[in-house]
């Protein structure tokens, strides 16, 4: 047991640190990390463990921490399965889409951003008659807006400018949605929307445009696959951060 449990410490923690070679530091590889430490040192002192559990009061408290931490787990594993479930694009023929901004390195696009470009240029070879909301405003070590980059992306892809929108002033998904939606209501659209980002975004996503009063359906694109764990990871709290403001709202 000791070497199993320690064995699991260990693959968490590559798995999750690996991907900060290439990504910033969030949420997900801060939990993985933190969990795989927490399996080392639960394998590494598994007999002075055992030892304690033979005193009653002891005994009962990682019972219940034990527990807690099934719980939580379960919790996790219910919001997961639900955000790998909406993770794959059902757009079909919708008019506008909105494609929602994603890191920018100076004023190279990052790969997350490339990846939800291209979701968006294979809607658009589709249906010529669409156009792109390009959502993402500029962030202190960015040169250019993320809409900006998006636009350079789509137009060397081989689309007409004049299918592209911008919208540059937004800082969060939220506001991406909030901000593209005055401007299809100022375009005069009531139909479907698509949006368009990386596979493990779209659930959250969706759920924030619900929030926002839009009816979308969704393009996926894939992200790079040793980064995918994390991502998918921080999705989860990413979620349970929105059903918490949502109850307190209800309040």
């Amino acid at each position: 047991m000791k070497l199993i449990l320690i064995s699991i410490g260990i693959i968490f923690f590559i798995t999750y640190t690996l991907p900060l070679i290439w990504a910033k530091i969030n949420i997900g590889n801060v939990f993985g990390i933190a969990l795989g430490i927490l399996f080392v040192i639960t394998g590494a002192s598994f007999d002075l463990i055992m030892q304690l559990c033979k005193n009653p009061a002891i005994r009962i408290l990682l019972i219940f921490a034990l527990t807690v931490f099934i719980i939580f787990l379960i919790s996790f594993i219910i919001t997961l399965i639900k955000i790998i479930v909406h993770c794959s694009g059902n757009a079909t023929c919708e008019n506008v889409i909105i494609i929602l901004g994603c890191r920018v390195k100076g004023k190279v696009p990052t790969r997350a951003l490339v990846s939800r470009c291209s979701a968006g240029y294979e809607h658009l070879i589709k249906n010529k008659d669409s156009i792109a909301i390009l959502s993402g405003g500029q962030g202190a070590d960015e040169e250019i807006s993320e809409a900006q980059c998006m636009k350079s992306v789509l137009i060397s892809m081989g689309i007409d400018e004049s299918r592209l929108i911008i919208e540059d002033k937004s800082t969060s998904t939220r506001e991406n949605l909030e901000f593209s939606k005055k401007i299809i209501q100022s375009l005069g659209y009531t139909g479907k929307i698509a949006i368009a980002t990386n596979e493990y975004h779209l659930y959250r996503a969706t759920l924030i445009a619900r929030q926002c009063g839009l009816n979308v359906s969704r393009l996926s694109g894939r992200s790079i696959r040793f980064l995918r764990i994390p991502a998918f990871t921080r999705e989860v709290f990413g979620i349970w951060q929105l059903m918490i403001k949502k109850m307190i709202k209800r309040r």
